[in-house]
């Protein structure tokens, strides 16, 4: 399988998986709010709404209850920072994925009731001043869309070739386990492995256990840099387990001065799906940037 034919898979597996993006304009009062802590009130506001909609969002089950066609069960959303915008601050993006996308008008009704259980110590209310649809190529629309992840690669593909290079860079904290335990320097293979795991359980197109060999031989031959970075922890209150968490993980970056190879529709989507552990809450969030412009 050359590389050509391993980034037309990949692309394939891309186009099957929906995402619904929403930016959420918020007024949080005296309180500072993060993504943990809104995840958490939203979360219960959804599981009182629907429960259905609530098991498939987090927990990336069907209706019935069974698993995903033998797929890993993975949440099926995502929760992070709006990009800086003076003018629509404070914000959070809600990312839905796959069959998640059918439940986007219960997903907002229940960020509504959420709005009213508060938030902080003092539970205090907040509000939803405004919620916006984003485009795959992140521009900010007035109406929520849904559209496949290959729309998003298709915009990278055309913005960026592998002669210019990449940085694949993490401002969030991004945590691969191995063995149960955090991967502090991660390699590009380590992201390759972890980002077709994800995109392999919210896509709807079978998987050819041929590519994930193959796309694994391709990575290790990829040039690439060292990784720059250290850790950064996010601690976070649990309200199931009545104390707070610590979720250990790493910042930094890592360049591929020939560029991505067949990867890149992979990276794409990633840039969507996040990476690793605690996506959920915004964590492995993927930037690519040109190494051009660095």
């Amino acid at each position: 399988m050359d590389e050509s034919k391993i980034e037309k898979e990949i692309f394939a597996l891309t186009g099957g998986l929906s995402i619904c993006a929403f930016r959420i304009l918020l007024d949080t009062g005296s309180v500072r709010a993060t993504v943990p802590m809104l995840r958490g009130v939203w979360g219960c506001a959804l599981r009182d709404l629907d429960l259905s909609a609530y098991e498939i969002m987090f927990e990336g089950y069907r209706p019935n209850m069974t698993p995903n066609f033998g797929r890993l069960n993975l949440p099926l959303y995502v929760m992070r920072p709006a990009p800086p915008n003076p003018d629509f601050a404070p914000a959070i993006e809600l990312l839905l994925l796959g069959k998640a996308c059918r439940y986007d008008n219960v997903a907002l009704e229940a960020f509504e009731l959420a709005t009213k259980a508060g938030l902080g110590k003092w539970r205090e209310p907040f509000r939803v001043r405004k919620v916006c649809g984003v485009l795959p190529d992140g521009r900010q629309v007035r109406e929520p869309q849904t559209w496949p992840a290959s729309d998003a690669v298709s915009c990278l593909l055309r913005d960026v070739s592998n002669s210019d290079g990449l940085r694949l860079d993490f401002d969030a904290p991004l945590r691969i386990l191995r063995r149960g335990k955090l991967v502090n320097v991660p390699s590009f293979v380590d992201m390759a492995v972890a980002g077709l795991r994800r995109l392999y359980a919210v896509s709807s197109v079978s998987f050819n256990m041929r590519l994930s060999a193959r796309a694994l031989e391709a990575a290790r031959r990829l040039p690439v840099s060292n990784w720059y970075g250290q850790q950064q922890d996010l601690v976070r209150w649990s309200g199931r387990q009545k104390n707070r968490v610590e979720m250990r993980g790493v910042t930094g970056w890592l360049d591929l001065p020939e560029g991505a190879g067949p990867f890149r529709p992979l990276l794409a989507a990633c840039e969507w799906t996040h990476l690793g552990k605690g996506t959920v809450f915004g964590l492995g969030n993927l930037k690519l940037r040109s190494l051009q412009t660095q």
